[in-house]
């Protein structure tokens, strides 16, 4: 008799850990339903220089989504907890050899979205269209 009192009394110690552990289970990601599809950005260099691609809209330091060569096109995924904000973001591009920053200016992105973005030779300013497709 004796050590089963000792028993319950241990489980009844460590119950409101069991207790906070199962609700921080059921919050946990698994449960927050379908995951968005990022945007993609499709971004044209033809530039002669590296460039750097970021993001920037109101409250949003410079968040870098990649970096795209001369002369090469390719994909950069937007973080869905950017494309999802609402509101205006513009893309940057920072150039290796130059203190211009050519931008798009405001846009909005949709998750599931895909874009196309070119740096043209002179690399003074971003275009961005709707990807076909």
């Amino acid at each position: 008799m004796r050590g089963s009192l000792s028993i319950a009394r241990r489980l009844r110690r460590f119950a409101p850990a069991v207790v906070l552990l199962g609700a921080a289970a059921a919050c946990g990601p698994l449960r927050r339903g379908p995951a968005l599809a990022p945007a993609v950005i499709y971004f044209t260099n033809e530039s002669l220089e590296q460039a750097t691609v970021y993001l920037v809209g109101p409250g949003l330091d410079f968040r870098r989504i990649g970096t795209v060569f001369p002369g090469r096109t390719d994909t950069l995924t937007v973080p869905s907890d950017l494309a999802t904000r609402g509101g205006s973001l513009n893309i940057v591009a920072r150039l290796l050899a130059r203190s211009e920053l050519p931008q798009t200016g405001p846009i909005s992105l949709r998750p599931g979205e895909q874009y196309q973005v070119r740096l043209p030779i002179d690399a003074r300013l971003l275009s961005f269209l709707p990807a076909g497709g």
